[in-house]
């Protein structure tokens, strides 16, 4: 009877939860010339935490209006998934550019709440084109719940944010925020100094075109990033779902940057 059960539960279980099986998956992809170096269950559907955020700003950037765009932080916009806080004050109008900064470098959650609220449709309707902006972009086994990546139903595979990660390399400000060691948040009240989630990049061991960490427990550590300079005549970038740690993700970018001859800002 259990084994006749088997396919019906898998059936009705997240795809997070069925995916989630403690296996690193992994994609090292040149930007250049469009090619895959080398990769690991690079299809695999896992929680992407908050990667997630790079979609919050492509569709926050194409979807707002108004330049001097501004707004605060509200009690709708608490963590009631993971219970995270925010140093950010609340009510408080603060500019979109700098929840912005908050929300690329810092992965500030409630940031990402904000601004799915600014750029003029409900949070829902956000959600919305963040799904429908995946399925443009041939993302097609990514789903996203929220805009923060605190869901484990946001999910994606490390093939499907290469796609991501390409996208966003029009965009200007991903790309400044990318490669941000730290940034001045200016809330109105205060100025707030805020560093990089990424070691890479705080520690300016590398220099970023794109640059994205996540974790929730369900997700691992997760990153995407591809490097600014070139590595021979290649545009490299990693993307790892479900590392261990966050040492176990720096390194392993590390390594496999310099495996592809991709230098350190220091050489």
């Amino acid at each position: 009877m259990f084994k006749k059960l088997l396919p019906l539960v898998a059936a009705v279980l997240p795809t997070a939860v069925l995916a989630n099986d403690g296996m690193q998956s992994y994609v090292v992809y040149d930007f250049w010339n469009n090619r895959v170096l080398e990769s690991h269950n690079a299809n695999q559907v896992k929680p992407i935490a908050s990667v997630t955020k790079l979609m919050t700003a492509n569709v926050f950037l194409e979807n707002n209006k108004d330049k001097n765009c501004a707004t605060s932080i509200q009690s709708i916009d608490a963590d009631f998934i993971k219970g995270t806080g925010t140093s950010l004050p609340m009510h408080t109008p603060i500019s979109c550019n700098e929840l912005l900064k908050a929300m690329l470098v810092k992965s500030d959650n409630y940031a990402a709440h904000a601004l799915s609220r600014a750029a003029g449709m409900s949070r829902a309707q956000f959600i919305q084109k963040m799904n429908q902006k995946a399925r443009e972009l041939g993302m097609n086994s990514t789903s996203f719940e929220d805009s923060s990546g605190l869901s484990s139903g946001n999910v994606s595979s490390a093939m499907d944010l290469v796609k991501l990660a390409k996208y966003s390399l029009n965009k200007k400000t991903i790309r400044d925020l990318s490669n941000s060691p730290a940034i001045i948040v200016n809330t109105g009240r205060q100025n707030m100094y805020m560093q990089n989630t990424n070691a890479l990049v705080r520690d300016e061991n590398f220099t970023a075109l794109i640059n994205k960490t996540g974790y929730i427990r369900e997700s691992g550590y997760n990153l995407v990033f591809v490097n600014r300079h070139k590595c021979g005549n290649a545009v490299i970038g990693v993307i790892s779902l479900n590392n261990r740690s966050s040492g176990a993700r720096t390194n392993f970018t590390r390594n496999k940057l310099a495996q592809h001859g991709c230098p350190t800002s220091l050489s």
